[in-house]
């Protein structure tokens, strides 16, 4: 049984924000609900506007009911965080059912973080940008941040994303201010180009997103040596330079050194390269991880370091932010390089 539960209508989402408002704890506030939210607070009363909106998108900036003068709030099944970032940065008026609300009108300041993480919209036509396919052409852009711009053709040859596909991710991007669009400058036919404009908050949008335990099969084992670098290069020289790529603390330090990595970690093309008699397969609290990745983008874009084939920046962050062992903190240190991603 999922835990999520879906919105599937404006009617449902107006109807459940109620509840949602009694659970939020003002000290000294009345929060009332009708065709608009009503506030009361240290002798201040604000009427705010609700404006429902199934799947809230970085378009929302730019909406004049949001931004105008007049109280207005954004109410949405779930705003991930990033997005509720950029909306609070915007001054827009925003609430979801999980809980998150943030009012700043009229003497009124209030920033509350969610909850709980039940509701979500149901699926949108929209396609999903971090899906195993959709998410090799994010990957791409983020991995080649330097580069000017890019054609539709350049990055489907590059990806072997579908056309279609492709088409859709990029309209996608553009709508939600990830990338600009450069018209063809003759009155002939001719082909758009692509250019990253925000960097930073698409990564952001796609590190709130990622799971690396939903995306890889992962075995942990016990290596008895100390020397990870030597290490890698067993099981660099084992497999084939060309089937493994190295990811997470020790990537990270070949590229950034800052913490001692306590791991080895590879993505493997292949199951069976897990059966391999390399060491002893362990739970927990192994040395040496092997990863078969869920989709294969992530040898599309791969750098040199130290001898060995390593995932992009991007992905080495991704890999790395949400584990332990100082995970975090040698992934902010790579991110905050000047080389990052270069």
């Amino acid at each position: 049984m999922s835990a999520f539960k879906s919105i599937t209508q404006l009617s449902q989402l107006i109807h459940e924000f109620p509840r949602t408002v009694a659970e939020v704890a003002v000290p000294g506030a009345e929060l009332r609900v009708g065709e608009d939210l009503v506030v009361k607070a240290a002798g201040r009363k604000a009427q705010f506007a609700i404006k429902p909106v199934l799947h809230p998108s970085r378009r929302l900036l730019d909406d004049p009911d949001l931004a105008g003068s007049s109280p207005a709030l954004l109410l949405c099944p779930h705003i991930p965080a990033p997005l509720a970032a950029d909306l609070a940065r915007a001054g827009i008026n925003h609430a979801d059912l999980n809980g998150r609300l943030f009012l700043h009108a009229d003497g009124i300041h209030w920033d509350r973080e969610p909850k709980r993480s039940t509701y979500r919209a149901a699926q949108a036509a929209e396609p999903d940008l971090f899906a195993p396919k959709t998410a090799r052409l994010i990957r791409t852009l983020l991995a080649q941040r330097t580069k000017s711009a890019w054609t539709q053709a350049e990055l489907v040859e590059r990806t072997r994303v579908a056309t279609g596909l492709t088409s859709r991710v990029l309209a996608q991007l553009v709508r939600e201010r990830f990338l600009e669009v450069e018209e063809p400058k003759t009155s002939k036919r001719g082909r758009l180009h692509y250019r990253l404009r925000d960097f930073d908050g698409l990564l952001d949008r796609w590190r709130a997103e990622d799971a690396w335990s939903r995306r890889t099969l992962v075995r942990q084992f016990s290596v008895l040596s100390n020397d990870l670098l030597q290490v890698a290069a067993e099981v660099r020289d084992q497999l084939g330079a060309n089937n493994v790529l190295l990811t997470q603390w020790l990537a990270a330090w070949l590229r950034r050194p800052h913490t001692t990595p306590p791991v080895a970690s590879f993505y493997v093309r292949e199951p069976v390269a897990l059966k391999l008699p390399l060491s002893r397969e362990v739970n927990a609290g192994g040395n040496l991880w092997l990863a078969v990745p869920k989709d294969e983008g992530v040898f599309q874009e791969t750098q040199e370091a130290g001898g060995f084939r390593l995932v992009c920046d991007v992905q080495i962050y991704l890999d790395l932010i949400g584990q332990g062992l100082r995970g975090p903190e040698a992934a902010q240190e790579l991110r905050q390089w000047e080389g990052f991603a270069q």
